[in-house]
């Protein structure tokens, strides 16, 4: 099993009453590690349970009361969060196995980044595919999307197209569902598209290949502007390429899911 993650980082302020807290948490976890908490932060032997120990002793309270987040910085010093470690975690969501095609909608081309590992003497090698966008931005992209997919269903023929057209209403309900989530966090909240897993079982040197935003873009855009055998040949190649990563995962066959952790 390989997962792929969805994360939104709300501003600091929106968490209300646990504000207070979490800008202690941030403020001793970057001068006791000298950087910010992320996915990718490694931990070795008792090194975090030695921090939540003197967490605890610095802000006064029981180990069992410390709560851990994410966290990240924009270019004017404001920080932003996501509260890990509980039960249900609103802000992360999580697919098995796969990536859904309506995430990549809610990125551009340019937004793409790695995570990387320092392998020795200078060298690095790319880890993880990972995109980073503003919800405002991400929100207004899945509005064209879906209006996209809404022009192209008022105009396509289903009985030469009938498997593009009920593509296209499961992706259309797909993006309705994530609308109703990101309306619950602020605008101006980062959400992060990272690969994760996923990764290990792309080839090294397709990850910069690797441009199923630009793939996905692409077929709503055949189909709003009614080429369709040109979005369906498209959606074809698209959907080929994850069912060759699914069973690289998983062998054929096994279905993919995505939750609310």
């Amino acid at each position: 099993m390989a997962i792929s993650v969805l994360m939104v980082y709300q501003p600091i302020g929106s968490t209300r009453e646990k504000e207070s807290y979490w800008r202690s948490y941030v403020s001793y976890y970057e001068e006791y590690w000298d950087g910010p908490a992320t996915p990718q932060s490694s931990w070795f032997g008792t090194e975090y349970n030695d921090f939540r120990k003197s967490l605890s002793n610095h802000l006064g309270l029981n180990k069992d009361e410390i709560h851990d987040c994410f966290f990240q910085k924009d270019d004017e010093g404001n920080y932003f969060i996501v509260p890990v470690g509980e039960e249900i975690n609103i802000n992360i969501f999580s697919a098995e196995n796969f990536i859904p095609y309506e995430w990549f909608l809610m990125f551009s081309k340019e937004e793409k980044h790695y995570f990387y590992t320092h392998t020795g003497f200078g060298a690095i090698q790319t880890d993880a595919i990972y995109y980073h966008a503003r919800v405002e931005d991400t929100t207004e992209r899945l509005k064209k999307s879906k209006e996209g997919i809404e022009s192209a269903l008022n105009n396509i023929e289903a009985c030469s197209s009938q498997l593009l057209a009920e593509s296209l209403k499961e992706l259309h309900d797909n993006i309705e569902n994530l609308q109703n989530w990101l309306a619950g966090f602020d605008p101006k909240s980062f959400i992060v598209l990272n690969y994760a897993e996923i990764c290990s079982h792309i080839q090294q040197d397709s990850m910069k290949n690797e441009d199923s935003v630009s793939e996905i873009h692409n077929v709503l855009s055949l189909a709003a502007e009614g080429n369709f055998d040109e979005a369906m040949s498209a959606l074809t190649y698209l959907t080929s390429k994850w069912q060759e990563i699914r069973s690289a995962i998983t062998g054929e066959g096994l279905e993919s899911t995505n939750t609310v952790q």
